[in-house]
């Protein structure tokens, strides 16, 4: 049990830490006041493109953190809880199945939340869609989650914005658990947790930010 409850607690700190607090250095300075993205040598970004550019999203060192700490942490929150609850809620006639499913459910939406709002200067509503991914794998199972983070990447070019991204996901998760995964009650808290960000973004009507490097403009 104390091993449960150790396994669990490290869980819950990959997955509630903010993404905010994994920054490292300080914003890099630059002399040009035009910042060209590092999707390609001569790519701008055009002012209505909010798109995801997939060389720039997959470069990101912290978007693969992200991935990573969801699956470890997702891992440990689905293995340690079904014993855990088992020993400190034997009551007959609850069904143990469905509270540790709503439990596990509720703390995986927490971290997606936790990972979506940030308040600096004002509220900000970010998709944290590497964390999501990650977090499919120990939802769905391993072969679900892996081939629904190929295939969103492989329909991501015509996919307008963020939001559509994982609204797409989430219709995407579906599926797969059904067919080649864990079943439909896995799938439904898969897209419960991938719908999250566009419902919240549609109900305080803000646009999904995209994560962008911090750079600070120097003038000479």
């Amino acid at each position: 049990m104390i091993r449960d409850v150790i396994f669990l607690f490290l869980g819950l700190v990959l997955l509630w830490t903010p993404r905010s607090w994994l920054r490292l250095g300080k914003p890099e300075a630059t002399r040009t006041k035009k910042k060209k993205a590092s999707g390609g040598p001569n790519r701008d970004r055009m002012p209505d493109d909010h798109s995801l550019w997939a060389g720039e999203e997959f470069s990101r060192r912290r978007n693969w953190l992200d991935f990573g700490r969801a699956l470890s942490g997702g891992t440990a929150v689905y293995y340690t809880l079904p014993t855990l609850i088992q020993m400190w809620i034997n009551v007959p006639g609850v069904h143990i199945e469905q509270v540790v499913m709503m439990t596990q459910a509720v703390i995986l939406l927490a971290g997606v939340a936790i990972q979506m709002i940030r308040v600096e200067e004002r509220l900000t509503l970010f998709p944290p869609v590497f964390y999501i991914c990650g977090l499919a794998l120990p939802v769905i199972g391993i072969k679900a989650g892996l081939i629904a983070f190929a295939a969103i990447w492989a329909i991501n070019i015509i996919l307008p914005n963020p939001g559509v991204f994982l609204t797409a996901y989430a219709g995407g998760v579906v599926i797969l658990s059904i067919m080649v995964g864990r079943g439909t009650q896995p799938a439904i808290v898969m897209a419960a947790l991938a719908a999250f960000p566009p419902l919240v973004s549609v109900l305080f009507r803000r646009r999904l930010a995209q994560y962008r490097k911090r750079t600070k403009i120097v003038v000479r």
